[in-house]
């Protein structure tokens, strides 16, 4: 028996929800600031709005291509290289926070780190898809893994430590999707575990956001300021929260409540209830992702598609867990929820590539 598939409706309504709930959720950890230091409350939120609007933009012209060009081998390959040439370019832009991140073009600052997580993907969706593809042959895959090592070493010479362990995470998912045996994993993380450790070392100001990590209370004056600021905002939210626009803490005592820390905010004004809402959505957006993927009948967008949607929720959880104090301040973003042109976009276009196979899962044969 034959049978035929349609667009996933349940993936484009959970995306759609997250990013209504971006839209509140901006509006009201900014309100307040913008309007005492620009003299506009609705600032953020007109800015959020047009990078909504252009990544719905692309989001639609992704997900109805009717060939799809994301795995195209050579255009795949011209997207890493113009990711690679976009991450050379930061360090000619000036520093932001100490660091080398954003292009600035036409008076908007751009993130290449945030683009380039979604060409890692669809460059290792098109490797780890051909029939040729030896991944336990040790030379084939330093070769083969040799364009995201330009780009990680990119992204660690920012610094950018939270998106290059993102991307070190999404390679080896996909390498062990693709069968990859434990022991090789084992026998990386020896070699790695030094080199992370040296980097780290040689990088105070990292060194004291792990310290802080472990002894919050011991650096909340500095480095576990934004973490302690957190969980007082969550845990003054309690089971249903303090009401919209009510919270505290976003009013100058928590750090990027608009971005990093949006979830803080969140649990503080929507409480528990709220933020487990939240999180039910990502776990939607997980089961629905992987049910795309698993029905693409094809290898390369089985990859592909696991690939975007482990990306997406892993960035969620890393967030999440941030904001709880179970995880060292990284610096991502909320994915379609917190304040940031880059990251919206990004996950936007990941959205359209998506839904986009969903709509080429033409039949699979199932039992009678």
């Amino acid at each position: 028996m034959v049978k035929n598939f349609k667009v996933d409706k349940g993936f484009i309504i959970v995306t759609v929800l997250l990013c209504l709930i971006g839209l509140i959720m901006v509006y009201s950890s900014t309100m307040i600031i913008a309007k005492e230091e620009y003299g506009d409350s609705f600032l953020f939120l007109k800015k959020h709005l047009m990078w909504l609007g252009v990544g719905f933009l692309l989001f639609t012209i992704i997900a109805l291509f009717k060939r799809p060009l994301y795995m195209n081998q050579k255009i795949v390959f011209f997207g890493v290289l113009l990711v690679i040439a976009a991450l050379v370019a930061v360090f000619f832009t000036g520093k932001i926070n100490n660091s080398y991140r954003w292009i600035r073009l036409a008076g908007l600052s751009v993130q290449p780190s945030e683009f380039a997580k979604i060409a890692v993907v669809l460059y290792l969706a098109a490797a780890l898809g051909r029939k040729n593809c030896d991944i336990h042959n040790v030379k084939k895959l330093l070769i083969m893994l040799s364009p995201v090592f330009i780009i990680e070493i990119l992204i660690l010479k920012e610094p950018d430590i939270g998106n290059f362990v993102l991307i070190l995470m999404m390679i080896s998912i996909l390498l062990f999707m693709a069968g990859m045996r434990i022991h090789y994993f084992l026998t990386a993380s020896l070699f790695m575990a030094p080199m992370l450790y040296m980097v780290i070392k040689m990088n105070p100001e990292k060194l004291n956001r792990i310290l802080a990590f472990l002894d919050p209370e011991a650096f909340s004056a500095t480095y576990g300021f934004q973490a302690m600021q957190s969980i007082y905002a969550i845990g003054s939210g309690g089971l249903f929260g303090q009401g919209l626009g009510n919270s505290t803490q976003k009013l100058y005592f928590l750090p990027y409540a608009y971005s990093d820390f949006i979830f803080s905010v969140i649990g503080e004004e929507v409480g528990l209830l709220g933020a487990l809402a939240i999180l039910s959505l990502f776990f939607m957006f997980l089961y629905r992702g992987l049910s795309i993927a698993k029905l693409s009948g094809n290898k390369q967008a089985y990859f592909l598609v696991a690939g975007l949607t482990f990306l997406v929720v892993l960035q969620a959880l890393i967030n999440i867990s941030v904001s709880l104090g179970l995880f060292p301040t990284k610096g991502i973003a909320l994915p379609f929820i917190s304040n940031g042109g880059s990251s919206l976009l990004a996950n936007l276009i990941i959205a359209g590539i998506i839904v986009n196979v969903s709509r080429h899962r033409k039949m699979v044969f199932v039992d009678d």
